[in-house]
């Protein structure tokens, strides 16, 4: 499935990025992107409609507020792009050194790994899933990422090759054998990371996602049930230019002794209540930009509606002007 497409989305443009910021001193990216985010958000309209209408539902918000979080999308997906350049061959100490927080859960991972099970990483498009992937790595355990690769589009395929090595593999969800070889990594032992807000193929289940009833993939949940291991929740948030912070859930409730469809509609649940939680305060880095609620169009005030309406959630974003 195609959520969206651009034409900026190129090999070009990686050249572009790959080409010159490297080569700029660490202090000129943050105002770079702020120009960059600022282009980008008036030449992509479809993209910044969607993400309007998104974070309108996300947040209550309407006006100048909103527009304001929707920039915010926009510049931190500049940070998720430039990471690229530094993130798929860093050293294990170099990633450790983009926490702005020590706490990357490793007690409730190594607990799940626990008498050489497998486990689940169930993630969202929040912020830098690419960097918590890495992490993974800092568990000893091989790493699947499952991913969908579009084969018509190749600078896809060059950033899914960037974010392989020998401890880090991509899985290409269009493979017919992908379930296969994901139960069997699971079943060896490895750990496997599934993103869980973007439902692929069309089929999903039903749970409440602020206050709406939305579709969300039960794929990972399978999975796990099959290969009878834990299910752990997992987001990485910015919280400066290339400084991240890894936000670790406690296992989702997947009870093996139960039916099949009843675990994996509690433990689903429990995750989509996970990534809500976590979206009210960093709903700026939430990295979607397609209609989340197709059939739902809300359709948000222009920026001199009034402000917040009273009562709605008071969330917080890494503003452009406080990034390091």
């Amino acid at each position: 499935m195609r959520w969206y497409q651009h034409r900026y989305h190129s090999p070009l443009s990686l050249r572009i990025v790959f080409g010159t910021i490297p080569r700029l001193p660490r202090w000129s990216h943050p105002p770079i992107a702020v120009v960059t985010a600022a282009i980008f958000f008036c030449l992509l309209r479809a993209e910044r409609r969607a993400v309007l209408r998104n974070l309108a539902v996300v947040t209550g918000r309407s006006g100048w507020r909103l527009w304001g979080s929707v920039y915010r999308v926009f510049y931190n997906f500049c940070d998720f792009v430039v990471s690229y350049c530094y993130v798929p061959r860093a050293s294990h100490q170099e990633l450790l050194a983009m926490l702005s927080h020590p706490d990357r859960g490793e007690a409730i991972i190594e607990a799940a790994l626990g008498g050489g099970r497998g486990l689940v990483v169930w993630t969202a498009h929040v912020a830098n899933w690419e960097f918590a992937s890495r992490l993974l790595e800092l568990h000893g355990r091989p790493v699947k990422v499952a991913r969908v690769v579009e084969r018509d589009n190749p600078a896809e395929r060059q950033l899914r090759d960037l974010m392989t090595n020998e401890r880090l593999t991509a899985i290409d969800l269009l493979d017919p054998l992908a379930s296969i070889r994901l139960l069997h990594a699971l079943r060896a032992g490895e750990i496997v990371a599934m993103q869980g807000d973007r439902v692929f193929r069309g089929k999903g289940l039903v749970a409440p996602f602020f206050g709406r009833p939305t579709v969300f993939p039960p794929g990972p949940f399978h999975l796990a049930h099959a290969a009878g291991v834990a299910v752990v929740p997992g987001l990485v948030a910015r919280t400066g230019w290339l400084r991240y912070r890894m936000i670790v859930g406690e296992p989702l409730p997947l009870d093996h002794a139960k039916d099949r469809d009843a675990a994996v509609g509690e433990a689903l649940a429990s995750g989509v209540s996970f990534l809500e939680a976590h979206l009210r305060r960093w709903h700026c880095q939430w990295l979607n930009f397609y209609d989340f609620w197709p059939a739902d169009r809300v359709e948000p005030a222009a920026p001199e509606a009034a402000p917040d309406r009273a009562g709605s959630p008071r969330a917080s974003c890494t503003d452009p002007s406080q990034s390091r």
